[in-house]
């Protein structure tokens, strides 16, 4: 949404130039419509990638990231999407219900931490470990998972390595809830902090009310 405004922005400072440009160039300069049309094109190209350059540089201050971690971040992010894609698409690979609802749980948290991290970029050092190790870990054994399921033969062994990757995946998504929580914890602090001003506050009325009874 915010890209989308910004856009908008640009584009609602750059079209205005650009038709003033190609105005200029025809009536008051006299260049033949060609050459008045490329001014214009100019005209209007610049002013729109110089406020693009602007625009970033002040929503990076405003996180308190430098470009380079940005665009760092922002890799990251593109590659967890695809892991997360991936994920999803298993979920209906698997026969199971309770292991069905298990990824499903799995991939709403996933997905829940991509988009806070996603909406507020500087999130992402507190989800570092989620990005960079359980989340690979998860579409992994998913995978091998939903691989076994398919197999015909489903002998002790198969049948005890589904188990063990169900049992790990369930410690995974425990440990995967843990990592919403630090991504939160900002929140909650805050939260914290809020309530106990408003108790504080509710505690201050029936004071005062007595007082003005006095």
């Amino acid at each position: 949404m915010r890209e989308f405004l910004y856009f908008l922005a640009r584009l609602g400072i750059a079209i205005p130039i650009a038709t003033l440009t190609w105005i200029i160039t025809v009536f008051i300069m006299d260049l033949n419509l060609f050459l008045a049309s490329i001014a214009g094109i100019l005209g209007g190209v610049l002013p729109f990638y110089i406020l693009k350059w602007f625009q970033r540089r002040s929503y990076l201050k405003s996180l308190g990231l430098s470009v380079q971690e940005f665009q760092y971040i922002k890799n990251n992010l593109k590659e967890s999407q695809q892991k997360i894609s991936r994920l999803q698409g298993r979920i209906f690979q698997i026969r199971s219900v309770s292991a069905m609802r298990q990824l499903n749980d799995l991939t709403k948290i996933s997905k829940r931490i991509f988009h806070i991290v996603k909406k507020d970029p500087k999130r992402f050092y507190a989800a570092e470990r989620f990005f960079f190790y359980h989340l690979d870990s998860a579409v992994e054994l998913t995978e091998k998972y939903t691989f076994l399921v398919a197999q015909p033969i489903k002998n002790k062994e198969i049948l005890e390595s589904l188990e063990d990757t169900r049992k790990t995946l369930l410690d995974l998504s425990s440990t995967i809830e843990e990592e919403l929580m630090k991504v939160l914890s900002t929140d909650i602090d805050t939260l914290k902090i809020e309530l106990d001003v408003a108790k504080k506050s509710l505690d201050r009325r029936p004071m005062e009310r007595s007082r003005k009874g006095m």
